[in-house]
């Protein structure tokens, strides 16, 4: 009898118990697996390392990249790069991240008329914007 009584009891604390902590760790997990060390936008990357880094660019540039420099809890996950410009989303950018320290980047070709103001939000693999930071795309001055 005591044996029966004792299962019930365990039954019972895990059917109550068990969800409080998955739901806990879950929300918890995504916070702190992968954080933004660095974000920068540059004209060009070389050795894995951004140059020319501005945040403000002449019109005539070309082309923008993002770069970010990442830890991660977990040797591979990944991120997004949503780049909006002046509130509209122009592109997604999905990247792998496949080690605990990780540098990566995306890039948006930029036309003349694009002036104003870009942003950049970095996603984790569960939606939730874990940095963002902003550009400026201007015509010279006449």
């Amino acid at each position: 009898m005591r044996y029966k009584i004792m299962c019930a009891m365990v039954a019972l604390m895990c059917f109550f118990y068990l969800p409080v902590f998955a739901e806990t760790h879950s929300e918890t997990s995504d916070h702190s697996s992968i954080t933004v060390e660095e974000i920068a936008f540059c004209t060009a990357i070389e050795n894995r390392t951004p140059v020319d880094v501005a945040a403000v660019f002449p019109d005539t540039v070309g082309r923008v990249f993002c770069f970010t420099r990442l830890s991660s809890a977990t040797d591979k996950t990944a991120v997004s790069h949503v780049w909006y410009y002046n509130g509209v989303q122009m592109a997604v950018v999905d990247l792998p991240v496949n080690a605990r320290t990780w540098r990566t980047w995306s890039s948006k070709r930029i036309i003349r008329e694009w002036t104003g103001l870009w942003k950049v939000e970095v996603i984790s693999s569960a939606g939730n914007v874990i940095a963002s930071d902003e550009f400026l795309v201007q015509a010279p001055p006449e």
